[in-house]
């Protein structure tokens, strides 16, 4: 659950942070963060899959918790074939479910994400909830939940944000959206942010504002948990090139995406003013928070003599 306590906060996040935008915004305030400067994966913020398994026809993409490590002050997602058999692939998967998971807020992370040839990396949510469940969660809207996509690699000059809802059978219903990225291989590190409010959905690269969504049935109203995962097809028109052909994986190589940070803000709340009581050298404020402007005065007397002041 979203519980704001102090555990959720890496000591380790900058004082006062705020989300990266370049036009300006509200001020934030952080409530989850991990800045994954430790030696060891957080168990109290992080479930790292250890028994993932998908079968996509020509390759078995598979995950055993070994392919999610935390050092050097990042959290890595490695890719690699496995020894054994050549038609099976491994991807690391982490995700915050039953542990943390926020309704609303500002989410963020700076990553390094793999240049697809096969493989992508993603920066995703799902609903804690039975939201994408069949038949609870079909109900038209994603106002009981979705997968939010927020960053997926797939291709080399852009990149794919998402909306999923109503399950992945039947009924379900999308809303994609490719974002041009232009050159973001030749830099090392990129930060996606994803603005969600109950009024509107917005994604962030590099702090400018790409994609936004304002349409009531597309926007989640329960808490969603955050998840990192890795992911490789072989002949496939969603990603660019095939895992079968990626030299470094073919040739027995590993290769690594990997997140400097997450963070997690919230919009901060503004003391309000005290407009019950009247404090010497104190703003006197009126019963609509505005400022009363008064001058008063005070009368003692001494030696039989009346003083007004």
């Amino acid at each position: 659950s979203n519980t704001g306590l102090a555990i959720d906060i890496d000591v380790q996040s900058p004082q006062n942070a705020q989300p990266l935008v370049n036009n300006g915004h509200e001020n934030y305030s952080l409530i989850f963060s991990d800045e994954f400067n430790d030696a060891y994966v957080n168990p109290y913020k992080w479930n790292v899959q250890d028994a993932f398994y998908r079968d996509r026809g020509d390759i078995k993409l598979r995950a055993d918790g070994r392919q999610i490590e935390e050092k050097e002050g990042h959290l890595f997602i490695y890719y690699h074939m496995d020894a054994d058999n050549a038609d099976t692939y491994y991807a690391g998967r982490i995700d915050s479910k039953n542990k943390y998971a926020p309704t609303y807020g500002f989410l963020e992370a700076r990553m390094h994400v793999v240049k697809p040839d096969g493989h992508q990396a993603a920066f995703w949510m799902m609903p804690q909830g039975n939201g994408m469940s069949v038949p609870e969660g079909v109900d038209g809207t994603a106002n009981d939940g979705a997968e939010i996509d927020i960053v997926e690699s797939n291709k080399t000059t852009s990149y794919s944000t998402g909306l999923h809802w109503d399950g992945y059978g039947a009924d379900h219903k999308g809303k994609g959206g490719n974002i041009s990225a232009l050159g973001m291989h030749d830099t090392e590190y990129h930060v996606f942010g994803f603005e969600w409010s109950d009024t509107f959905l917005r994604w962030y690269f590099d702090g400018e504002l790409v994609r936004e969504e304002t349409d009531p049935k597309l926007i989640p109203h329960v808490p969603q948990y955050i998840y990192f995962s890795g992911s490789m097809w072989g002949n496939s028109n969603w990603v660019d090139g095939s895992i079968l052909t990626n030299p470094l994986i073919q040739g027995g190589g590993i290769d690594e995406a990997y997140i400097d940070y997450v963070r997690v803000y919230q919009p901060a709340v503004e003391p309000q003013p005290d407009n019950t009581t009247i404090n010497s050298g104190k703003v006197w404020y009126d019963t609509n928070g505005k400022r009363i402007n008064a001058h008063s005065g005070g009368i003692f007397f001494h030696n039989g003599v009346y003083y007004w002041y």
